[in-house]
């Protein structure tokens, strides 16, 4: 087994703020582990807190009466949970559930309040980075409707691979389906497709990335787009 450490995962949001208000805002969290399946807010509930994940990531998924939750957006350690404080709006319009267990750094939201009228880099960044959600989550709704099942499998594998921080993670043909919004016989023939060509391997829920920049060519352009608006905005 090798004994090399994993790299240390910092928060991207944190890091690009001025020293100060770093020092501040890290006063005044507590680093906090999310689990599997745990959901961190509701539709239209008032938040407590904002979650900036340093290990963990989170899906944002939205529902109607009648139909599974569908996956709307992802936010690793790019991004928060919470943006919409920034806004003045203490409730959060779409469910946030761990997909993938880790860390965040967790703020009370009457504090991340004080913070941004206390921090100009971190109001800067908070709102840049809602329009950079704002735009994944219109991307991702046009993706769901025009792109192919495939395409749109190897878009969410990259930008679950991006926030895992690992080649490796746990994801069952049950949940991809119902993240995609298709039946799982859906998700069985395009995993096997990706699986065919060496790009994955995914046996029994355990999906390894085998071949990322195969997946690359696979993707829909939606996955390049929202790196880019990132980059432009708040790299």
């Amino acid at each position: 087994m090798s004994d090399a450490k994993p790299p240390q995962v910092t928060n991207r949001l944190i890091d690009g703020l001025s020293r100060d208000d770093r020092k501040r805002l890290l006063q005044r969290s507590s680093t906090v582990d999310l689990t599997f399946g745990q959901i961190l807010c509701e539709p239209r509930q008032a938040a407590q807190y904002a979650f900036f994940p340093l290990t963990g990531f989170i899906s944002l998924v939205t529902a109607l009466d009648g139909y599974p939750p569908l996956e709307m957006g992802l936010i690793g350690n790019e991004g928060m949970l919470g943006s919409t404080l920034v806004l003045g709006v203490d409730r959060a319009p779409l469910r946030a559930v761990v997909q993938g267990k880790g860390t965040a750094l967790r703020i009370c939201a009457s504090k991340l309040r004080r913070q941004l009228h206390l921090s100009p880099s971190l109001l800067k960044a908070l709102h840049r980075y809602q329009y950079v959600l704002m735009e994944q989550l219109a991307k991702s709704a046009a993706c769901t409707h025009f792109h192919t099942l495939e395409a749109r499998l190897a878009r969410w594998l990259l930008m679950t691979h991006d926030r895992a921080h690992a080649d490796h993670f746990h994801l069952t043909h049950a949940y991809l389906a119902g993240m995609l919004g298709v039946r799982r016989s859906g998700i069985s023939v395009a995993a096997g497709r990706l699986q065919q060509r060496m790009l994955i391997r995914y046996t029994r829920g355990e999906i390894s990335i085998l071949d990322r920049e195969g997946l690359e060519t696979v993707c829909c352009e939606c996955y390049d787009a929202a790196n880019d608006d990132y980059a432009r905005l708040l790299a």
